[in-house]
């Protein structure tokens, strides 16, 4: 791997959020360059005191040629965007802008990402399985529409907000065929389908640090030894949903690795440069072992 050189050829990429000290994502991404020569750097951008358009314009001024977006600006960019890929239109949202003599162009790793971590986590595949999903928002809506995209057998999904489940699974079936229902936690049938799943994936905030003692699910909800339980949260790398879990005696899993295809996936469509197999693997490699110290 060689190291990044930054003179005055090199691309610059930004990551805009609010609370980025801790993203790994700038990292893998210059990670990534490094790795394959490629002669840019991703440097982060605290938005927490300016308006995110704001911050897009400047980059643009400064040549700056994309943008990973951190919360909690994913959905707030519609109005400047000149166009969206399908699965920016699938999320609702944008994590990457790519920027060029046009404006503002969004997309989203966020499903492709699930689709190709998902397996490399858990050693399963999403296809043919019965999965029970806890929440509807950002990732959540992501969550689910790679669910539906790999053919799960059914779908289950729940919110604090009812409507919001609703809403989601009927977008799914619109786009995916009749594959996916609404379960309200108090809803009786909502048990059942909890039960019955293979899989128990969690998208929502509880459980995430500051709140490490909540759980996305009512205590009647416990999970069964035949469950994986998937938990997107990764701050703490087990959160109560997991601890409960694994007591449980299931196979738990957190989302942390869900970062690194995300970023390689923003890396490739922002510089339209494609990482082939064997050196992802490397990288992936390298990655758990910055993460994980292994």
């Amino acid at each position: 791997m060689s190291g990044i050189n930054i003179d005055g050829m090199t691309s610059l990429y930004g990551l805009a959020g609010s609370h980025i000290g801790f993203s790994p994502v700038p990292g893998n991404f210059n990670a990534v360059s490094g790795f394959i020569g490629y002669n840019s750097v991703m440097i982060p951008v605290n938005t927490e005191k300016y308006d995110i358009h704001m911050i897009l314009d400047a980059l643009r001024i400064l040549n700056f040629k994309g943008v990973f977006i951190d919360t909690p600006h994913r959905c707030e960019l519609e109005q400047i965007l000149v166009s969206k890929t399908d699965e920016a239109q699938l999320c609702g949202a944008v994590n990457v802008v790519r920027i060029d003599e046009n404006g503002f162009h969004g997309h989203n790793t966020e499903i492709s990402a699930f689709i190709r971590a998902f397996p490399v986590i858990t050693g399963e595949q999403l296809s043919g399985k019965r999965i029970f999903l806890i929440g509807s928002g950002g990732i959540g809506r992501a969550i689910a529409m790679a669910c539906a995209r790999e053919q799960c057998a059914s779908l289950a999904i729940s919110n604090r907000t009812a409507q919001r489940a609703y809403d989601l699974s009927k977008e799914v079936n619109r786009h995916y065929g009749e594959i996916s229902f609404s379960a309200e936690l108090n809803d009786p049938d909502a048990i059942h389908s909890f039960y019955n799943a293979e899989i128990i994936i969690n998208s929502a905030s509880s459980g995430m640090f500051p709140n490490i003692n909540a759980n996305p699910l009512p205590e009647r909800f416990q999970p069964l030894p035949h469950h994986i339980v998937f938990d997107a949260v990764y701050n703490p790398p087990q959160t109560k949903l997991l601890q409960i879990a694994a007591e449980k005696g299931c196979r738990t899993y957190n989302g942390k690795d869900i970062m690194f295809f995300s970023s390689l996936d923003a890396f490739q469509w922002l510089t339209d440069v494609t990482v082939d197999q064997d050196v992802e693997n490397k990288l992936f490699e390298s990655w758990k072992q910055l993460i994980y110290n292994i």
